[in-house]
């Protein structure tokens, strides 16, 4: 019986390996992205889809900048697809006194020999496409290194309840969407705005007695949003 269970073990494992082997990565792409907030979304799987062989992964990930071009590896084991970034290292052994051993020994070192930068003023995701070939079935998992990739959300991230209607909601792409609310310290409505996926309709701003005081606006600049007041009634 044991014997038969060693067997059926090496048996699924080489298959895996076999199976792996036949699978390539033939095309990739990254490009940056304006659809999600990542801040709120986070990196997650955009797209999963097979089409005869061909799979087709799209990722939603930080828009870090690498001063070489790693290169890109993967395993498949197991119904989950892992893919690695190869980036240059340099090894440095470093000789030191190991005073619990008191004897010298040596430090294996390796430092990054490439640098990491993030444009702060440019978009903070992008959009990574990879297509493989060889593929028998959709992967059941995806990580990149060490990190799994959820799906990306389809329902909104967070909202609140008030008078039984939705408010101060953040839809599924991350962005406010629809009424959002803001109150005195009082309990009274400060401020209303109508927002479409990230993008201020219309505003207005009350006294605590419910008068409406003035319209308020917002346009995106460089580092976030200016709040213009055009005082029409106050």
């Amino acid at each position: 019986m044991r014997t038969k269970l060693i067997i059926g073990f090496l048996f699924v494992f080489l298959n895996g390996i076999l199976y792996s082997q036949d699978i390539r990565l033939i095309d990739y792409a990254s490009y940056p992205d304006h659809s999600k907030n990542i801040e709120k979304v986070g990196e997650c799987i955009m797209k999963k889809a097979l089409h005869g062989d061909t799979l087709t992964v799209e990722l939603l990930s930080r828009n870090m900048k690498y001063s070489v071009k790693p290169t890109i590896e993967f395993t498949y084991r197991y119904d989950t697809l892992t893919i690695f970034y190869k980036l240059p290292y340099k090894n440095r052994d470093s000789i030191y006194f190991d005073a619990n051993k008191n004897k010298y020994d040596t430090l294996h070192i390796e430092e990054m020999n490439y640098s990491v930068s993030v444009n702060g003023f440019g978009p903070k995701a992008k959009r990574e496409v990879f297509r493989f070939t060889g593929f028998k079935k959709l992967p059941v998992s995806i990580w990149i290194s060490k990190d799994c990739y959820p799906e990306c959300p389809i329902k909104d991230i967070e909202y609140r309840i008030y008078k039984g209607n939705k408010i101060n909601r953040i839809n599924a792409n991350g962005f406010k969407q629809g009424l959002w609310i803001s109150f005195y310290d009082t309990g009274e409505i400060h401020e209303k705005k109508r927002y479409n996926n990230g993008v201020l309709l219309v505003g207005k701003t009350y006294d605590k007695n419910g008068k409406s005081l003035h319209y308020v606006g917002e346009f995106e600049g460089g580092v976030g949003s200016l709040q213009v007041d055009s005082l029409s009634n106050k």
